[in-house]
């Protein structure tokens, strides 16, 4: 079993709570990653795993899948990130159908989900109309995290107990929010490229995806520094920065977040509204 597939199933029993099934042999070396059901709605799930740390095949595409080109080595990686591998090979033959019967998942009578990291517009829409949920590995990853970054428990499954391990780390070793620490801002003589035109916008917008948080701040502000926050650096494990060159484009990207504290900057926008 994958750690990716570890943690997606410790995502649906600790987070979902719905009860599951790892690692499901089929017919010609066929499986399946993970069943589950929602105890409470009998809803019933079939869920794939399929995650890429590869910055070019991190995103599933709706490029044309063919059978064929999965037996040549340099194609099989883009093979696999196309959701039409995952109707053809994962949702659809016979050997998966079949052991899915025998666990009582009649067609149309489950839902079924592919986790990956992030998907192409096109992806979506085609999943959208095939009746397949996309989730968002970070997302689980996040809500992970949330979910037991206040416990001091200990937890008995291996990938919690390592996530929350990982969580606290990241936490204690961050620099307390109220603390201002003076960086050195990059000139823009070091910088070339996206960082010239980035050092020029006026706006950012730092996101923290461990604590669902987000804060939209001036470039000058002290805790923004050009996008090099109080850390010196752009992005990080726990989160990233993005420029804008208007404040009406970031509180754009601000409210398209479905976080409980996206707020202005307390610091440097005081004097400025949501809108």
């Amino acid at each position: 079993m994958e750690t990716t597939e570890k943690i997606v199933e410790a995502y649906v029993r600790h987070v979902k709570r719905w009860a599951t099934i790892p690692n499901i042999r089929c017919d010609a070396q066929q499986e399946i990653d993970l069943l589950a059901i929602n105890p409470v709605t009998l809803e019933r799930y079939h869920i794939e795993t399929s995650v890429s740390g590869s910055q070019v095949y991190s995103k599933l595409t709706n490029k044309e899948f063919d059978p064929a080109l999965l037996k040549l080595r340099v194609q099989k990686p883009k093979m696999r990130r196309t959701l039409g591998y995952f109707i053809s090979h994962k949702f659809g033959t016979k050997a998966i159908l079949d052991k899915l019967s025998e666990y009582g998942f009649k067609d149309g009578a489950y839902k079924k989900v592919v986790v990956t990291w992030d998907w192409t517009p096109d992806a979506k829409a085609t999943a959208d109309a095939q009746n397949i949920e996309l989730w968002d590995f970070r997302m689980l990853m996040r809500d992970i995290a949330t979910s037991i970054q206040h416990s001091r428990g200990y937890f008995t499954d291996d990938t919690l107990r390592t996530i929350n391990l990982f969580m606290r780390a990241l936490v204690d070793a961050e620099t307390p929010p109220n603390t201002e620490t003076s960086i050195p801002r990059r000139s823009k003589a070091t910088c070339n490229g996206s960082r010239e035109q980035d050092l020029a916008a006026p706006y950012w917008v730092y996101r923290n995806w461990i604590r669902g948080r987000a804060r939209l701040h001036m470039a000058n502000c002290s805790y923004c520094n050009n996008g090099s926050g109080t850390q010196g650096s752009l992005n990080s494990v726990t989160g990233e920065w993005k420029s804008f060159k208007s404040e009406t484009e970031a509180k754009v990207f601000l409210d398209s977040f479905d976080y409980d504290d996206a707020k202005l900057c307390g610091a440097c926008m005081t004097s400025r509204t949501r809108t």
